[in-house]
């Protein structure tokens, strides 16, 4: 470890050699995935000779892995697990991601690289306000974290205010968060007449949502401080790419998975710099490796040289989504998820007829569900919202309406954050 790499001899090899890596990990890889029940149904290669073979591999799907919930994705002894995340699982089963004490300190070396990359130091007060539940976000970057050497707080998802006090009096210099969290601190920031430039924040990492570059620049001048931004998934690991201190792209460690960019309706590899859908092989992980996952996210990628000298490929900031998810209090949210708690309350609600509106008042995002009932009245109101939040893990503000659906097609998510 130097100033400027955490990890220099992987951070800057070149791609030839680590085309050899990969090559020879891609094929510990496939002997491992044939001892789960996920890829026993998938014709798989004994073994590969180069990186142009795997497009021959069939992908893998969120529903494949939801579908072989909760062991089936398991190449070997539970006795050999220490610790278990799983997704949100708001449109189904979670996918559940296991660990060996192998597979937690790769991710540990892996993550901290990444932490380093976004400007983390072994001399920081670091403040982690990702949820400590199933979640990888909070535990496993904690882990990554300590593993760097940085003072962790692991303030988890408390109260704004306590967050702030802790802020000021521990001297906190760094912390991340969900994007949209930030909007409630500055909101609090000036309620209680909080100057930024009176607290030591030198860094902050905005993860779990896309955001623009002009709420970058928004919470870089609310907090006075740079803001930096990283990449990861429950399904491969949280935190597995970050941004340099030139940002322009998020590096990947191409030692722990293979980047693939496809067009999301042909499957067709898309060529370099072109935008299209991420798809990830994780190279590294012996519990529940997964080949060729479709993350869904809309991003592109380069393999030139960056500027701070790390060869590692970056992709660009995510753009979006294939399907039609959106992101809420760092939850990835789909409006097929609402719409299938509403089918199941259909003697109550028109499962139908209804609207989304999204906005953010004094920080904190609201959700309005417009709903068109069988009947009007408060109990109706109060049990929808009662089992929106049981199923989705979200709260839902219920606003009953008639004439929500007119049968033509109907705009489902009015997204107002924005504006």
């Amino acid at each position: 470890m130097n100033d400027q790499f955490y990890d220099s001899k992987i951070e800057c090899i070149q791609k030839d050699r680590i085309e050899k890596i990969q090559i020879g990990k891609f094929n510990k890889l496939l002997k491992i995935c044939k001892k789960s029940e996920l890829y026993k149904k998938v014709q798989l290669p004994s073994k590969i000779f180069s990186l142009e073979e795997i497009k021959k591999i069939p992908f893998t799907t969120k529903d494949q892995l939801r579908n072989c919930y909760p062991y089936g994705s398991l190449t070997l002894p539970l006795s050999e697990v220490i610790e278990v995340h799983t997704s949100s699982g708001t449109t189904g089963n979670p996918v559940p991601i296991f660990l060996t004490k192998k597979d937690l300190e790769i991710s540990n070396k892996v993550l901290a690289r990444t932490w380093f990359c976004n400007g983390i130091r072994k001399e920081d007060i670091f403040m982690m306000m990702g949820d400590y539940g199933l979640f990888t976000g909070g535990l496993l970057n904690h882990y990554a974290l300590t593993y760097l050497g940085a003072m962790v707080i692991p303030m988890g998802v408390s109260s704004t205010e306590k967050q702030i006090k802790f802020l000021k009096d521990f001297k906190v210099n760094s912390m991340a968060g969900i994007a949209s969290h930030y909007f409630r601190i500055l909101e609090k920031f000036k309620e209680l007449k909080i100057n930024p430039t009176e607290l030591n924040l030198k860094i902050a990492i905005a993860a779990g949502e896309p955001y623009s570059e002009e709420t970058r620049a928004h919470f870089e001048k609310g907090f006075n401080c740079k803001f930096m931004d990283q990449y990861g998934l429950a399904e491969i690991n949280t935190g597995l790419a970050g941004e340099c201190r030139y940002k322009c792209g998020l590096h990947l460690p191409w030692d722990y998975v293979y980047p693939e960019i496809i067009n999301p309706n042909t499957g067709e590899i898309l060529p370099e710099g072109e935008t299209g859908e991420l798809v990830l092989t994780t190279l590294d992980r012996e519990a529940n490796p997964v080949i060729r996952y479709r993350t869904g996210d809309i991003t592109s990628i380069t393999y030139k040289k960056c500027k701070c000298g790390r060869t590692t490929p970056r992709i660009s900031r995510i753009k979006g989504r294939v399907d039609d998810i959106i992101f809420v209090k760092g939850i990835k949210l789909s409006p097929s998820a609402i719409e299938s708690v509403l089918w199941r309350m259909k003697d109550l609600v028109n499962p139908e007829g209804w609207r989304l509106k999204i906005e953010r008042i004094k920080g904190i995002e609201e959700l309005t569900l417009m709903i068109e009932p069988k009947s009007f009245n408060k109990e109706i109101e109060n049990r929808i919202a009662y089992k929106l939040k049981e199923e989705l893990g979200i709260r839902f503000n219920i606003c009953l309406e008639k004439n929500c659906f007119s049968g033509h097609k109907l705009k489902r998510i009015i997204d107002l954050r924005k504006k």
